[in-house]
């Protein structure tokens, strides 16, 4: 893995994090909608199951790189503040 050296790089990477977590939740909620139509049918219980625990999957995913997204986002702030000779 490579170093970030300026608040610009941190800053792309937290754009990047923030980008996945919204795919993720995206497919969070496509599989989560896919769950509640099996629901809804007859019989389709047992399948149902499986496209909610694939949706709870999603969501620790997007948890992730939430997280992930927001200290990206810190460092490119404290490197700004570096970069500028400010104290942070």
């Amino acid at each position: 893995m490579t170093a970030i050296t300026t608040s610009a790089q941190a800053a792309r990477r937290a754009v990047s994090w923030a980008a996945s977590a919204e795919d993720a939740a995206q497919a969070a909620r496509a599989r989560r909608q896919k769950g509640d139509q099996w629901a809804s049918q007859r019989g389709g219980r047992g399948n149902s199951v499986d496209w909610y625990e694939r949706a709870e999957s999603y969501e620790r995913t997007r948890d992730k790189a939430v997280a992930m997204a927001n200290m990206w986002a810190n460092i490119a702030g404290v490197l700004h503040l570096a970069e500028e000779g400010e104290p942070s």
